[in-house]
């Protein structure tokens, strides 16, 4: 039961705003992000993020989780998109509550491009601010359908079994799969909540199975507004270690998910993220929004 609170967490908020886990400046100035790239253990990429073009839609979304309902969680998602790339970057910082919510400090950026039938990633960089100092690059050759992976200090592990080149590459990063769950029914073919987000986070390979339930009026920015419930279960495929598979409470247990539809920018945007099993309740909401709608 100790472990569930952190897998449920995780997906919500690196799935549903971040996961392995969702520093805010990513509408992002560049001169900072070559800097940032480039330090740490890995050797220097020399890697650039694209400038935000003139056409492009940019978003900010800052959220605050709650556990017991003490204040546990923050987390910033930001970024731009135009007719076919997309840059985001997010930022998770916990509290710790004992045994039940590891206190961590991580940030990450994305960049990639999209069609209507999915998005294509080309770089992941995660930053894990801890005493491990943990550092992940992922690089894709989309040419050769592979993923260059360095991760340093390197895991003890891959899992039993491992995932697969073809797994790895064939799934979203992090990053990718928030925007993926976003984009889902404006942006990306298929209804909104429909269908699974396979992820790889530089060791474990999951699904996030999507399921619509309804609709529900829930509070935002001061007012009850309606929004999509979207259960999203968590599904282990490959890259695990025994340890690390759910139990069957927390692999039944969805995270319900509630999506605002917001046309003026193509995004349904997750307002509310809930997860209860046994006496345990965590509650993710979407605490301050801003956007700019590209051509304006």
């Amino acid at each position: 039961m100790k472990r569930a609170i952190k897998t449920a967490l995780a997906s919500a908020i690196i799935t549903g705003l971040g996961i392995s886990s969702l520093a805010h400046a990513a509408m992002i100035d560049q001169t900072r992000n070559l800097a940032v790239l480039n330090e740490g253990n890995i050797s220097a990429t020399n890697y650039v993020l694209p400038t935000t073009p003139v056409n492009a839609t940019e978003f900010d979304f800052k959220l605050k989780g709650y556990v017991f309902g003490l204040r546990m969680i923050k987390a910033n998602y930001t970024g731009w998109f135009d007719e076919s790339r997309y840059t985001a970057y997010t930022d998770l910082k916990t509290s710790g509550l004992g045994a039940l919510l590891k206190k961590l400090e991580i940030w990450a950026v994305t960049t990639g491009s999209y069609t209507r039938s999915g998005l294509t990633p080309t770089f992941h960089i995660q930053q894990n601010m801890d005493k491990k100092n943990r550092r992940v690059e992922m690089n894709y050759d989309n040419g050769m359908r592979h993923i260059n992976v360095a991760i340093e200090p390197p895991l003890g592990s891959q899992g039993l079994p491992p995932a697969s080149p073809e797994e790895r590459y064939s799934a979203d990063d992090t990053i990718s799969a928030i925007l993926n769950l976003m984009m889902r029914g404006q942006k990306i073919e298929g209804p909104v909540c429909s269908g699974s987000i396979r992820v790889f986070d530089s060791k474990q390979h999951y699904a996030l199975r999507m399921v619509q339930d309804g609709t529900k009026r829930v509070k935002f920015d001061g007012e009850k507004v309606e929004a999509i419930r979207c259960l999203v279960y968590y599904e282990p495929i490959s890259g695990f270690d025994p340890e690390d598979l759910p139990e069957t409470e927390e692999s039944s247990t969805p995270v319900k998910v509630y999506l605002k539809d917001f046309p003026e920018i193509g995004l349904y945007v997750p307002v509310k993220f809930t997860y209860k099993i046994s006496s345990i309740k965590a509650v993710i909401m979407l605490d301050k929004m801003s956007f700019k709608p590209a051509n304006t």
